[in-house]
This record gives C-alpha cells, structure tokens and sequence, in this order.
C-alpha cells in the first residue's frame, strides 16, 4: 500500500508541477494560433465549426486554404507550427453568419482569438465542404452523433440518445426492458459511458426508449463501436462519449412537457451575461400510471434522471460543474414477482484553461460516481451491489522533435460492496478497495496529403496487477484531393480491470455484481485480467453535397470474459468461469440529408462465439470444451429511418429488423434430493430445471414500425407550444422477448402503443 501511495505522490506532484507553471517557455519556432467560436445567439461555444487560413499565392495570383480544422466541443481550434505572416481567416457554421477577419503572426508568437457569429442562413460552398472534410481523419469505428440527429427518431416526448443508438449496426439490445446495450460483441459492462468526461455506469433507464440524455441537454456524442484511443482506458468493447448543453449566458429559457409517458421540466440562463449559466433538466416517467389504460397491461415501470450543469467561460479558461441522478425501479416481467432497481449519481468538474501563458491547454477532470442496483423478490430476500469511485484525469500536450504529443494521467479510487443471500451459493457478501493509475501518450503524424497516422500508448495499474501495456493505432488515407472519400484503419489492445457478472441466461433479470478483475479463486492463483484486441476497417464516400455512405469491417477477440458458471437453477455465481470470444462482422450506412428531406438506412451482419471449458464452465455435455453463441449474438439487424417536414409539420417513421437470438431450450423439469442430509419419502426435494444445450435455439425474428408526427405553433416572440402525436409498433407485432423459465410465460415486447405529448417554451 506504501509503495502506491508513493507512486501516487510522485505522480500527483509532477501533475501540480504542470499545472502551476506561469510563464510558457518563448517558443523559438513558428507561430500557433488559437481560435474560440461563440454563438451570438447564447452566448456559449459551437462545436464543429470550420475554421480557416488562407494565404495569398504569389506564383498563383490568387488565395489558397493553408491551414482548416474544426472546433472541438468547447469550440475551440487551435493551429501549430503556423508560418508567420499574414493571413485571412475564415470561420463558417451551417445557419450562421461567416465571419472574416485579416490575422498578423508573428514568429514565436501564440494568439488567443475570439469570434461571434450572428445568426443567418448561408450557402454552402465548394470551401466549405473541403474544410469540413478535410479534418475528418480515422473515423473507422465512430459515428459522431448530434441533438438534431437524436431528434429524428420517433420517440414519446421527445428525442433520446438510446432510441437513436438502436438503430446503429453493431448495437443490440435484450429487448423493450432492461437498460442493456451490447455493441459489436461486447457486453454492456465492457462498455465505457461518458458524460463531461465522468463516467457513469448505467444511464439507460429500464424502458429501452430512454436514458438520462435526452435531446434537449445533448450537444453532441462520440460513439465508438471499437478501435478507439488510448485516451478511452479501462474498458474493452465501445465508449459513448457525451458531452452535455451548456446554459444559456444571454436570457433565461424554460419549457415544461406533458405525454403519455414522461412529465419533465426545464430551466436555464444567465448567472453572469456572456460569463457564467446554468442548465437544470429533469424527467418523470409515468408510464406506470398510463400505459394500463391505453394497452390494457400492466407497466410495472418507473424511472426519474436529473441533470444540472453550471457553466463559467472567460477568454482565457472553460469549466463546467455537472451532476447527473438517475432511479430506476421495475419489473422486466409481470408474471414475476421481482422488482429490479438502479441508481447513479455523478458529481463532478472539468475545465480547460488555453490562455497565452500556457504553452498548450492545459484540462483536468475531478468527480465522484456511485452506481447501486438491486434485486428484490417478494419472500424478502434482496440482492445489491454497487461501486463507488473518486477520480481525478489531468490532460495536456508537449512538442517535440517538431510533433505534438497529448498525454494525460489519471487516478481512481474505487470501492465495490455486495449483499447477497441464498441464490449466491459461495459467498454472501464482499467489501473490496483498490486504487488505479492509468496514463497515456498520443501523436498524430500527417505523412503527405493523403495519409495520416494517430498512435496512442496507455497503461493501467493497481496494486492486484501489473502495468497493463496498451498500443493503439488508427490509419487514414484519403485519396482524392477534395477528401470526398476516405478509407481507414485501427487496430488496438484494450484491458479492464473491473468486471460486471450477470446471468445472461435470465433475460428477467438484469442484477449485475461489480468487483475488481482480480478476484482470487484460490490462495496460490489469480484471474488474468479480461482483455481484447480490435481490428476494424472503414470507408467513407461523401457522395456529392447531401449523400453519406459508410462501410466498416470489424473483428474484435475477448480475451477471459467472466462467465457465470452454469447450473440447473438460474443463479449468478460470483466465482465465474472464463471465456475467450469471438466477434466479427460488416455493417453498411447510407444517409441523405437535403430539406426537407431527411433520411437514413443501416445494415448489419455479425456473429459472437464464446468458447469455454466445459468443466469450469459447469455445462451438461461431453465435449471438453464448450464453443456457443451468447445471448447477444444477431445475425442480422436492418433499420430504416425518414423524416419530411411540410406545412410547418415534422413526418418521422423508423422501421427496425432484427434476426433472432440464441437462447437456452428447457427440456424439462425434476425434483433435487441431497441425500443423505434429506429423506425422499419424508422430503420431496428442490425444485429445478433441466436445460437442453446451451444457447442452442434461436428465438423468432423481430421487426417495428414507429411513426410521430409533430407540430409547432408560435404563439408570440417569446412563448412556443410543440404538440406531437404517433405510435410505437403500428401494426401490432407480437415480438418475444423471452420464454420464462420461472414461470413457463411467454413475455412479449411493446404491442401497440399510441402516444401524445405537449411542450411549451418561455424564451
């Protein structure tokens, strides 16, 4: 323990060495330039805006682009190794005034910029599209997601980010309940979720068309399906990466919504004009109360989310201050008598200071996260677990040999507690801490006009494992000189040193246990830490000015995925089994976006194996090892989705194909006797089921249509009521979720339901 709080120290120290140095070194070299984008309209950052210098071309007689980007999610862009002299920029955004300005560098000189642009409806240029596909580098493995993407999928109440997310290749879902997403082969604890950079453990609420981030408080998302940096550390499969709306700094704004699902309420403004806001959004389901009467089922349903965010920004530093609280509370099945909960909270800040005395910006994170969930029979007898975490990430960037290097290091102090009874055979509950450091160093090297290469190195520590060593590294090459088309690569090796151990078995059921990778199965043996390696190709086409197409290729090997070991009674078994997997596949987008027309259309093919030995495994068959599909293994999985806007109305329609899932066949059902402990003809014995080969049926096919239709009406300058309409499963399929075991009942997705909603905003 002496030795990680000596290490820790030494880290901590080096970090605060960073941070306090006043004065940057006078930079010897070329000049840098450092450009923050405002909205007029709130005051706050625009992320995604094209920001450009052009050079005027003696030999040429005419203007050229010598340096384009675009502005990260604190809209900021920053240029190095600029060439003194004179230039003009140019900063573009869709529905937004261009903004132009003459700029003097000088050598040695690194400049802070601040640009406002007013609203305006401009056309775009040939200029444009080349900047704005000129930055698009590696993006093999991740889809940039918008609030207005968000909003196009029909949706009770308003957009969601789940909803949006299910209709991506590679994603799955258990079903209509449950709050689990798996992406691309892995499971949803091997995912890695982000909100401001603090990360939360399990923000999807039990109904699968909600989570804690709503349209209205995303700015935007980055989700990796795989192949991601050495930024992203402790997780195996995917991130999503959310970053949150900041508050409005120019006048207070607030809306309140009533549906047949959700009630929420919502408030943000000023502190501080052009300085400091706040954003406070929350949500209700009420899906319990009305649902019954439209569909004439039970919905033993219920959730809550809150998020609030306090924003500072001057011209020298951005912070922003979050918490997130999410409740979940329910049944997956109404034929059984378990009430399954969950909860977050995260708390935390992160600011990135980018003022002329540093030179490079300079970001820290610090936060706290806790995640509890719980299962709860009627006879009493409840499960929990959860984690708690404080952390604390530091970012920054150095030059050298003429490249810039990004680099961050980060700590986590994490506790893992658990409340077990009967059903957990070996152990009844647990207390476990340790502390993790992890660090990484990331460059970017562009070798000509066509190829450019990004290589990250990270590590993770604890005082139960070595350091892990994490190569990454992603590839672009782009072979048109208007960047039009775009062909990618990335490759990497991913640890984790936490794991999540759930009964994939029991669809009912979603009660997952956190403890450190490294628990001990016996005195003398440890559990190799649970990694992966990610192998993923893509191409992109910019098909003229309104057409996107995107194919990826992927295969992703698990490498020790705990298992729960099998038995004839479903249980969760702490002391698990350990798996290597297999997951691959391809998967096809093609979207048309030209007003009023919207429209976009996935396709996806992939298959998981698992493979195990049979004896640690637990299973009833004779082959020494056992190869399976998990339950989260489709085939195929196809989406459709269209928005039109006319008269002033919003069409949407999304349409979802999936084919079925593996699941475990009962072959029937006896009665236990522990002789000699029990007497059979004073006892009759313990009740269980017997299985057939694991995982060796598939489920029926799935597919639904969803349709909204929506409509706003401006009552004055200052006052605006959304009313919205539609349906979820129009036609009324009878899609299964699972076969109960515990019950012998069939249990069904959504069938039809119709839904309303009405919104109203105070500007």
């Amino acid at each position: 323990m002496n030795y990680f709080f000596s290490i820790f120290y030494i880290l901590s120290v080096c970090v605060l060495c960073i941070v306090v140095m006043p004065v940057r070194a006078e930079a010897q070299g070329d000049a840098s330039l450092r450009v923050l984008v405002i909205s007029e309209d709130d005051g706050n950052p625009i992320p995604g805006a094209n920001v450009l210098l052009f050079s005027y071309d003696e030999k040429q007689q005419k203007e050229e682009i010598a340096y384009a980007g675009a502005t990260n999610n604190d809209g900021l862009q920053e240029f190095n190794s600029v060439v003194s002299g004179e230039y003009r920029l140019v900063v573009r955004f869709i529905g937004y005034k261009t903004h132009q300005e003459r700029v003097n560098l000088e050598k040695g000189e690194l400049k802070v910029l601040k640009v406002t642009l007013s609203l305006g409806v401009e056309t775009l240029d040939n200029i444009y599209i080349e900047a704005e596909r000129d930055v698009t580098v590696g993006e093999v493995g991740l889809r940039k997601i918008s609030a207005i993407d968000i909003g196009k999928i029909p949706t009770p109440g308003a957009g969601d980010l789940v909803s949006y997310l299910q209709t991506l290749p590679g994603v799955i879902t258990s079903g209509d309940r449950g709050g689990q997403l798996f992406i691309r082969g892995g499971t949803p604890f091997q995912n890695m979720i982000l909100v401001d950079n603090l990360p939360v453990i399990k923000p999807f609420h039990i109904s699968n068309m909600f989570s804690a981030f709503p349209q209205e408080a995303v700015q935007s998302v980055d989700m990796y399906a795989g192949g991601f940096g050495a930024k992203y550390l402790g997780r195996t499969s995917a991130v999503i990466d959310v970053t949150l709306r900041p508050g409005n700094m120019k006048r207070y704004v607030s809306s309140a919504s009533l549906g047949t699902h959700l009630l929420s309420l919502h408030l943000e403004g000023p502190v501080e004009t052009d300085k400091k806001s706040f954003f406070i959004f929350g949500r209700k389901s009420l899906m319990e109360q009305t649902i019954p009467p439209i569909t004439g089922n039970d919905a033993e349903i219920g959730f809550y989310d809150i998020i609030a965010r306090y924003s500072f920004r001057s011209n020298n530093v951005s912070c922003n201050i979050t918490g997130l609280r999410t409740y979940d509370r329910g049944q997956i099945s109404r034929y059984r008598d378990i009430d399954l909960t969950w909860s977050n909270t995260v708390m935390g800040g992160r600011c990135l200071a980018y003022h002329e005395i540093f030179k490079e910006p300079v970001e820290f994170t610090i936060g706290y996260t806790d995640f509890r969930n719980s299962e709860n029979p009627l006879d009493g007898m409840g499960l929990s677990a959860g984690i708690s975490q404080i952390y604390f990430n530091f970012d920054h960037r150095f030059e050298m040999l003429g490249k810039i290097f990004n680099y961050g290091i980060g700590t986590r102090f994490v506790k893992y507690t658990a409340e077990l009874n009967e059903r957990f055979t070996q152990i009844q509950s647990f207390l476990e801490r340790q502390g993790i450091v992890d660090a990484y160093v990331s460059t970017e090297w562009e070798l000509n006009e066509h190829f450019v290469i990004q290589s990250s190195l990270g590590s993770q520590m604890s005082l139960a494992n070595i350091p892990t060593l994490e190569p990454r590294l992603r590839i672009s090459y782009r072979p048109d000189v208007n960047d039009d088309q775009e062909i990618s690569l990335a490759a990497g090796r991913y640890y984790q040193i936490e794991t999540g151990i759930t009964d994939q078995r029991d669809a009912g059921t979603v009660f997952t246990v956190i403890r450190s990778g490294y628990g001990k199965i016996t005195s003398n043996y440890k559990k190799p830490l649970q990694n992966a390696l990610h192998l993923l190709l893509g191409y992109n086409n910019n098909i003229g000015n309104h057409w996107d197409l995107n194919i990826g290729v992927y295969a992703k090997k698990y490498i020790s995925i705990p298992v729960s070991k099998w038995s004839p009674v479903a249980t969760v078994n702490i002391e698990t089994a350990l798996a290597n997997g297999l997951a691959y596949g391809f998967d096809a987008l093609i979207e048309y976006n030209k007003n009023p027309f919207q429209f976009f259309m996935t396709y996806g093919w992939s298959k998981v194996r698992y493979k195990a030995d049979s004896g640690n495994l637990g299973a009833w068959i004779k082959a020494p090892v056992f190869e399976f599909s998990p339950a989260h293994d489709r085939r195929h999985k196809f989406n459709v989705v269209a928005n039109y806007q006319f008269s002033g109305f919003k069409a949407s329609v999304s349409w979802g194909y999936g084919s079925g899932k593996p699941f475990t066949q009962i072959f029937g059902f006896d009665l236990s006797v522990n002789i000699p402990t029990r007497y059979p003809t004073t006892d009759p014995g313990t009740a269980r089921t017997l299985y057939s080969r694991p995982y060796g049926e598939r489920l029926p096919d799935y597919h639904r249509l969803d349709i909204s239709l929506e409509k706003s009406f401006q009552i004055n300058p200052q006052w605006s009521i959304k009313a919205e309409v539609g349906a979820i499963n129009v036609y009324n399929r009878s899609n299964i979720f699972y076969f109960d075991a515990n019950t012998l009942q069939r249990i069904n997705q959504t069938p039809l339901m119709p839904f309303i909603s009405i919104k109203t905003q105070f500007n």
